[in-house]
């Protein structure tokens, strides 16, 4: 049913019906057709509402993954503190403000005064201490644990080694922008951070893809920043930033959690008052989300390096027009590399050197083989280049080395 100024009675019956049914993308859908101008509190609380079942019960009660949960939950609090004035001395607007908090990830000690204030606005509504009553027992087995687990291990220190990178990889198939700090692959002292921050602030001004508009990317650059010196301050470790699914995700490892939530709390409030955000601390001793979800994998890898070198083509004062690029590979054998050349010659490459390399102390015994190729292409094609060439070197028992090229003013 399609909303207009005429059905309102209607179209709330079919939105409560379609809650009913548990389907609730088609209810957000539906309120989200609804014209920014023509939008009130009811329709504005319907719509956090809906964000909410989305996200705690899910489509035909089925439930709805974290990741993506914690965004719609997110983006209900948004909604309702835009309508705070009209909303919070409703007991509905507090109920809901609380099942914000209760269900983000050790967000419960904000729960509570809403749920406190929802109690005393429908003292019949006997949901509203019982919130209360869950959030404290979450709140008191965090403390029992953390206290368990403070340790005090000296700081160790940590090059800069940041890359950037684009995959579709890091969380249900969802566009992402990568920022990490490569120095951490070899860091010896993990086991003195097994406490991993994840600090999510919801985008206002979010693409179709879930990424900001260059003005806010840039103004939450400032949180990034702000976040990094809290981290310093305890001398713990930044290792990387997301962009995915509407919303920016930081992390850090950490030798604890104490102080972590009051800092993070006042900077926000001080500073970014109008984001809505949730901080979750969780054990993750192997660093697991660094390794596997943060670190790239050998193609990723390869295009940050391929951008790095690109970058310091640009400086040199180059004109980036296509030219030959030359690609160094190396194989076990020298009839192994033979064969990747007839292959590649295939495609348009041509043999620019190679060397057997056996004899050499100094080298890979392994890869003693040394191969030179080239073809001429455009800069913006690379990675394309550069993984084929991988995946077939691989196919010869040989292995991708690198690429290059002349100048050209």
């Amino acid at each position: 049913m399609k909303w207009n100024s005429k059905n309102r009675e209607e179209f709330f019956a079919y939105i409560e019906k379609l809650t009913d049914e548990d389907t609730y993308t088609e209810c957000m859908t539906a309120l989200e057709s609804i014209p920014m101008e023509e939008r009130d509190y009811q329709v504005w609380y319907q719509l956090a509402r809906a964000y909410q079942n989305f996200a705690i019960v899910g489509n035909d009660d089925q439930g709805t993954p974290s990741f993506i949960g914690d965004k719609f939950l997110l983006k209900s609090i948004d909604i309702l503190n835009s309508v705070r004035e009209e909303g919070k001395d409703k007991a509905e607007w507090n109920m809901r403000m609380a099942y914000a908090y209760q269900y983000l990830t050790q967000e419960e000690e904000k729960a509570i005064p809403y749920a406190l204030r929802w109690a005393e606005l429908d003292p019949e509504d006997k949901d509203a201490l019982e919130v209360v009553k869950e959030c404290q027992e979450e709140i008191e087995k965090r403390a029992n644990v953390a206290t368990e687990k403070v340790i005090d291990q000296e700081t160790a220190e940590i090059e800069e080694d940041w890359g950037v990178y684009l995959c579709d990889s890091f969380a249900y198939d969802l566009p992402a922008v990568i920022r990490t700090n490569l120095a951490f692959r070899d860091f010896e002292y993990t086991a003195n951070y097994p406490n991993r921050l994840h600090l999510q602030i919801l985008y206002k001004n979010a693409n179709d893809s879930g990424f900001p508009t260059r003005e806010e990317g840039e103004y939450v650059y400032y949180i990034e920043d702000a976040v990094e010196e809290i981290v310093k301050q305890h001398g713990d470790m930044l290792v990387g930033v997301v962009k995915c699914d509407e919303r920016a995700h930081i992390f850090a490892y950490a030798k604890n959690e104490l102080g972590y939530g009051d800092e993070i709390s006042e900077m926000m409030s001080e500073n970014f008052p109008d984001y809505a955000y949730t901080l979750a601390i969780v054990d993750d001793p192997d660093w697991e989300l660094y390794f596997q979800g943060l670190y790239p994998d050998r193609y990723e890898y390869q295009s940050i390096m391929n951008m790095r070198l690109i970058e310091d083509i640009k400086s040199d004062g180059d004109s980036m027009v296509p030219r030959v690029l030359e690609h160094c590979l190396l194989f076990k054998t020298e009839e192994n590399g033979e064969a990747f050349l007839a292959k590649v010659m295939e495609d348009g490459f041509i043999k620019l050197s190679s060397e057997n390399q056996t004899d050499n102390e100094d080298i890979d015994k392994e890869y003693p083989y040394v191969l030179v190729i080239g073809r001429e292409d455009a800069f913006e094609n690379i990675d394309e280049i550069v993984w084929y060439l991988m995946d077939l070197a691989e196919e010869f028992d040989g292995e991708y080395s690198g690429w290059g090229c002349h100048i050209v003013k």
